[in-house]
């Protein structure tokens, strides 16, 4: 695992409220990657100053040098209690420490959404990651982090694409070895592996290999450890690669039918449909009617900081909506919502960005989308029956910037020449204009 050793718990936000903060800015001290930290003066200042000092058991020794009458307390289990904690001591000062950098997938993201950013002075220290990629002498700014900490293994999947370097932060369940192993499935057995072990301590090692013999190779790994992967993948595919650019073969997808069938949009449709919706980073974003979800498996792999709700009602739909989000590593930011639109929507945080399928009870739909739509949000809407396209006119004539447009696509049939014609679908968009300057939400 990361040596920021609370990444775990930040996997997925805990939902303490914030503390209406009042007393003296809480210091937050990075301990770096070493059994003794080496520490700049003002943060060694502080620890001498302070009244209270919070950390892990190690933090506190790393700490046991430095002279101060600070009471020293653990960190509360479970976790949550920290809150209270600080609270509670708002007239003091406060040291909280971390081990690496307690801004990289560490105890300061907690602290900025619990306490609040003005409230906070952070002293910096060296990551696991900076120490590992120093220790091994490769060049990383190009390199992308990726926490498996607290996360499913099979997550690693969006990240996958050949010659693309990676920093991985693992834990039990996502072990060194479990990490080559999905590799070698996903056919990048050849990629290189740096697994760097207790990194600034005594025991610290780096050991190189394959991810096929580090699959094979049966080893215990030191529980403090960071994967480095340059990705390869293999000359010969045993199965198609995962996608690394958007437009997903419609026959990767599960639905229950033969491949590249069943109740998804198809890639020409999707394409458009995503190019319409242009996502956003930090999106909450609905998909009614998904189908198998190939619109919101699609919109959540290449967005990866929005979220996604996808919306079916059928129960066997559901299912190859998990599947596909399971397949193509998208199921931290896609949540599959079984029920009835619009009803199943109410409890759903409203949109910035929304996407209405299928052709039953359009116009009733739309006209729910668009009145949970944040302002300046956008609505995505098809049809391909009659019916459908008549509620889409109806509902989109009056609406500000507004795009329209018909696909027609002919596609051959898997290898043959042979070509079949698909149903002609409108895509339709509008965007909820914003509210004026100083205008309160309804």
């Amino acid at each position: 695992m990361e040596i920021t050793g609370l990444t775990g718990i930040f996997a997925k936000p805990l939902k303490s409220a914030p503390i209406r903060w009042q007393g003296h800015p809480v210091t937050v001290i990075s301990l770096g990657c070493s059994e003794r930290s080496v520490l700049p003066e003002a943060a060694v200042d502080g620890i001498r100053r302070a009244d209270l000092v919070l950390g892990a058991r190690h933090h506190l020794k790393e700490i046991a040098h430095i002279e101060t009458d600070a009471e020293q307390h653990l960190f509360p289990s479970p976790f949550s209690a920290l809150r209270e904690i600080l609270e509670a001591n708002q007239g003091r000062r406060i040291i909280v420490l971390a081990s690496g950098d307690a801004l990289l997938y560490g105890i300061g993201t907690w602290l900025n959404r619990i306490v609040g950013r003005e409230h906070l002075v952070f002293h910096p220290n060296l990551s696991s990651i900076q120490y590992c990629f120093h220790a091994i002498g490769l060049p990383w700014q190009q390199a992308e982090i990726v926490s498996l900490h607290g996360r499913p293994l099979k997550t690693l999947r969006r990240h996958i694409r050949h010659n693309h370097l990676i920093a991985v932060i693992t834990d039990d369940q996502s072990s060194p070895d479990r990490i080559a192993g999905e590799l070698c499935r996903q056919g990048y057995g050849e990629s290189r592996m740096w697994v760097c072990e207790a990194m600034g301590r005594s025991e610290q090692q780096i050991r190189q290999s394959t991810a096929a013999a580090l699959s094979r190779s049966g080893r215990s790994f030191h529980p403090l450890n960071v994967c480095i992967i340059l990705q390869k993948r293999a000359r010969e595919m045993t199965q198609p690669p995962l996608p690394v650019f958007p437009g997903i073969a419609d026959h990767l997808f599960a639905t229950g039918s033969k491949p590249g069938y069943g109740m998804i949009s198809k890639r020409e449709t999707r394409l458009a449909i995503l190019s319409l919706m242009q996502p956003e980073s930090g999106e909450i974003a609905w998909d009614i009617g998904a189908g198998c979800g190939s619109v919101s498996v699609e919109w959540a792999r290449w967005n990866d900081r929005g979220q996604i709700y996808a919306i079916e009602q059928s129960p066997t739909r559901m299912d190859r909506i998990r599947d596909n989000s399971e397949r193509f590593g998208t199921t931290l930011n896609l949540t599959p919502v079984q029920g009835t639109a619009p009803d199943c929507c109410d409890a759903l945080p409203d949109p910035d960005a929304v996407f209405v399928g299928g052709s039953g009870g359009l116009a009733a739909m739309l006209a729910y989308a668009w009145d949970r739509l944040k302002p300046g949000g956008k609505l995505v809407a098809s049809a391909v029956t009659d019916p459908s396209q008549a509620a889409l006119a109806a509902f989109y004539q009056d609406k500000p910037a507004r795009e329209w447009i018909t696909l027609a696509v002919e596609k051959n049939l898997p290898d043959r020449l042979e070509t079949r014609s698909l149903a002609p679908v409108t895509i339709a968009k509008c965007v909820r204009p914003a509210e004026p300057a100083g205008a309160s939400p309804p």
